[in-house]
């Protein structure tokens, strides 16, 4: 029987970990294969400094499957010499992240209803 507010807090504290998470895969990934992440134009780690940020941004456009394209896998177009197969596990750890995101969104979605059909159950009919 929570409250809304701490329901959004820890809809919001899940959110913040699933992407600082897969941001962390992500950066290893992008480390391991620097050329099947494009951020800001560049292959991933190109800025030493953004690298965790980059990440970060390629895991939240992607577990709410935004994709605003500042941060994306490589296409073919972008790979140059490196093979698809070389970028594997960047493209199963989007996937898996973009489907952990879709059913976190509709949890929410079905918890947010199940508080708003209680309140309506409870409440007065003149």
């Amino acid at each position: 029987y929570a409250g809304f507010m701490s329901v959004f807090v820890t809809f919001l504290f899940i959110y913040f970990f699933f992407c600082v998470l897969f941001g962390f895969f992500l950066m290893l990934a992008g480390n391991a294969e620097p050329e099947c992440i494009t951020a800001s134009g560049d292959n991933f780690g190109v800025n030493l400094n953004s690298r965790f940020s980059d990440a970060f941004a390629l895991s939240w456009n992607t577990f709410t499957t935004v994709g605003y394209g500042m941060a994306y896998t490589s296409t073919s177009t972008d790979l140059g010499d490196v093979k698809p197969s070389q970028c594997s596990l960047v493209v199963l750890i989007c996937t898996v992240e973009a489907f952990t995101g879709l059913l976190f969104a509709g949890m929410c979605a079905a918890i947010l209803f199940g508080k708003v059909n209680r309140i309506q159950s409870h409440a007065n009919i003149i």
